[in-house]
């Protein structure tokens, strides 16, 4: 009966009575797509922080396996050593280096997982009548894959980085520890792309800091307007 006196208003109200009856989601509040919105955003943005925490640990000052390999990485490109001393930093490295690899792994398989919980929060906000709830949630789910764009960015630096430390260190034991000259120029000629990565991912970091609080500020308005 409620939902007929609705339509009946609307058509006695006219053309704009129609319109508001459309964007106000029939006079009828939407409590309960507004609660399973919320709801799932609160997955969505459990798994977010997860992927973000992973793509913040391979960079970490407490990050023991990353400090080590840089250590070892300085001494074999740096230092004068015996061919055999080199070679046995070159297998302590590979410890290391796969401790970082498998942190990068994790990272990307929580991004698969962000994927999916995206297209939940999706289809969640696509579930509002109303084209003002409608559009706030559109807003938080388009903001909230570009922000899971910059943390896939992240990871796709990260391995970029470890394959090119994979590939010194491959190296290095490939010629037995010995640094050849030739292996001293291509590392120098992949400097200035290693550098251009750090800042890259110096960027996407204060990117994705600054893409967090924007979706949290949009959700924050869309709980004060849908509740």
């Amino acid at each position: 009966m409620k939902f007929l006196i609705t339509i009946l208003i609307a058509v006695l109200l006219g053309g704009g009575g129609t319109f508001l009856w459309v964007y106000y989601g029939g006079f009828e509040e939407e409590k309960s797509e507004a609660v399973a919105f919320i709801d799932m955003y609160g997955e969505y943005n459990e798994v977010a922080e997860q992927v973000e925490f992973l793509v913040h640990l391979p960079g970490t000052e407490n990050n023991t396996d990353r400090a080590e390999l840089f250590s070892l990485l300085s001494s074999m490109l740096t230092e004068t050593m015996e061919p055999v001393r080199r070679e046995e930093l070159a297998r302590l490295a590979y410890t290391n280096l796969d401790a970082l690899k498998k942190e990068v792994d994790a990272a990307q398989i929580a991004q698969a997982k962000l994927y999916d919980a995206l297209q939940e929060l999706e289809l969640a906000a696509n579930s509002f009548k109303s084209i003002e709830l409608r559009t706030k949630a559109g807003e938080i789910v388009l903001l909230s894959r570009k922000r899971a764009e910059v943390s896939a960015r992240i990871t796709s630096v990260l391995s970029e980085t470890n394959e090119q430390t994979h590939s010194i260190i491959t190296r290095i034991l490939s010629e037995e520890g010995v640094l050849s000259h030739q292996h001293i120029i291509e590392i120098n000629a992949t400097t200035e792309s290693a550098e251009e990565r750090f800042a890259t991912l110096e960027g996407l970091y204060s990117q994705l800091i600054r893409m967090k609080e924007e979706v949290d500020t949009l959700f924050t308005e869309f709980v004060q307007a849908a509740l």
